[in-house]
């Protein structure tokens, strides 16, 4: 998928990317300008201290990442968006890891209008963790790309661990990543050659065994919780559902 989609540079030679990272910085540059002209004039009309503002996006783009250009992946630079909130009794300079999907957004917005919420809503609110109650919405994520070949790509995390499975090309692509993020946040790969023994992919590594299987254990759970349609090829098959 790098390649066959439309968009997706080949090359991935040095100047290639500087003038990609240029790109993204002038983007990042002119939203930041044009969010500014948005908070000025909420300014100039007296309703900036009363008014929910959100900022987030997308997820993002590789740009020579783990030799990446697109975001066809599920590492952590492709798969997190940002999200900040600000408004009438949010605590303002506060971070929280916070473990949310973009679903969250909407009954956020319902409680913090006050409205009452509709029964369709899937998502949870953001109120108890924007108030300082708790630092996270829920324990677990669940990732997924399925954009080419199928199945495609999975993830979970929990805590500082995560799991991420490839089952691509029809079988030719099977393979398994165990992050630990706390010690690994860019998530090295045994090319990146890192002094540190978990700046690595874990997922041989006998020590890290156990950890390995529960995660893969999780991850399952997840698929099944959320009617995954696929499986894969080391995943118990009776359980699938065709998609």
């Amino acid at each position: 998928d790098e390649v066959a989609v439309s968009g997706v540079w080949e090359r991935r030679d040095e100047r290639t990317i500087r003038n990609e990272l240029g790109r993204e910085f002038a983007c990042s540059e002119n939203i930041d300008i044009q969010i500014g002209k948005v908070l000025n004039r909420l300014e100039q009309m007296g309703e900036l201290d009363n008014t929910y503002i959100v900022y987030t996006s997308d997820h993002g783009m590789a740009i020579g990442r783990h030799g990446l250009q697109g975001k066809q992946n599920l590492y952590e630079h492709t798969w997190r968006v940002p999200f900040i909130i600000q408004g009438p009794d949010i605590p303002k300079g506060k971070r929280a890891i916070g473990n949310l999907y973009l679903l969250d957004l909407l009954p956020t917005l319902v409680d913090l209008a006050k409205i009452d919420r509709p029964e369709t809503l899937e998502g949870q609110s953001l109120q108890p963790v924007i108030r300082g109650e708790q630092d996270l919405l829920r324990d677990v994520l669940y990732g997924v790309y399925c954009g080419g070949t199928k199945p495609g790509m999975r993830s979970v995390k929990k805590g500082d661990w995560k799991l991420i499975k490839y089952d691509a090309l029809d079988g030719k692509v099977r393979e398994t990543q165990l992050f630990n993020l706390a010690a690994n946040p860019l998530e090295y790969l045994p090319e990146h050659k890192r002094e540190s023994e978990l700046e690595t992919d874990l997922a041989e590594n006998p020590a890290y065994a156990e950890k390995r299987q529960e995660l893969e254990a999780l991850l399952l759970s997840e698929m099944q919780r959320l009617d995954d349609p696929y499986r894969l090829w080391d995943q118990p098959q009776e359980t699938s559902v065709n998609p």
